[in-house]
């Protein structure tokens, strides 16, 4: 990026040396800002990858009932998060209908992203305490075990989503298509605000929430009543200190 600050002679005509346009702006190079945003894409997904990689080592290191468990983490998480995507769904069909018009449809957008993270995480401690009831059938061992190959497995399910989601939107910013064109234009207007690597974190910190949360159930399961409009409160916090998801996928 380069700010075309005039250094012309009076009388002449400014031309831009990167756009050739005549009136003097910043000018962005769209092409490196693309490039440098698939490129923190690809990062990403490969630090997602190599954490989910050495979790489930560790628990597969551990005995196939620690692996049976995160593969319960990982259905708890499919199913948490299919329900906040179909309550959203639901309140959508419900409301109605007002136009398409830009801002109704990012406030529509907002309003679906907000139903179904706040059902997520209304669900989430429900899915904790379902989890910390069937861990004693599905192997023995120690409570912090348990809930560490429980949120390994949660993880799993929510870092290999939003890989296939990046790898989806670093194919698409290259696309020759008209979605591709929307993409790259809204990679330079908000190339200051994504936040791909707070995402990681977010991810990881929920999976550790969610093994807490199955500590405490295990300790007392009555205690769900309490951790679920705790875990709401807490999720509708951080939903607002920041966006998850910059640019639109296809």
């Amino acid at each position: 990026m380069t700010d075309s600050d005039s250094a012309t002679a009076p009388g002449e005509t400014y031309v831009c040396p990167h756009c050739e346009a005549t009136h003097e702006h910043e000018h962005v190079d769209e092409r490196a800002v693309v490039d440098g945003y698939r490129r923190t894409l690809a990062r990403a997904s490969a630090a997602r990858m190599a954490v989910i990689l050495v979790t489930l080592t560790a628990v597969l290191l551990g005995s196939l009932g620690l692996l049976a468990l995160a593969g319960l983490g990982l259905l708890s998480w499919a199913v948490v998060t299919g329900a906040g995507w179909g309550a959203a769904v639901v309140d959508l069909a419900r409301r109605p209908h007002s136009g398409t018009r830009m801002g109704t449809a990012q406030r529509d957008e907002r309003r679906f992203v907000l139903v179904s993270v706040l059902t997520g995480a209304a669900l989430t401690p429900l899915a904790a305490l379902g989890l910390a009831l069937t861990a004693g059938a599905v192997v023995e061992a120690h409570p912090l075990t348990v809930a560490g190959a429980a949120a390994a497995g949660w993880f799993a399910g929510s870092a290999t989503a939003e890989t296939i989601s990046n790898l989806r939107l670093r194919a698409l910013l290259v696309a020759d298509t008209r979605a591709g064109e929307v993409a790259r234009e809204a990679a330079v207007r908000l190339r200051k605000h994504t936040h791909e690597w707070r995402g990681l974190g977010t991810a990881a910190a929920t999976a550790i929430v969610v093994g807490i949360e199955l500590l405490v159930c295990l300790w007392l399961p009555i205690l769900v009543i309490v951790l679920i409009p705790l875990h709401v409160a807490v999720a509708a916090l951080v939903g607002r200190a920041q966006q998850r998801r910059p640019l639109p996928l296809p």
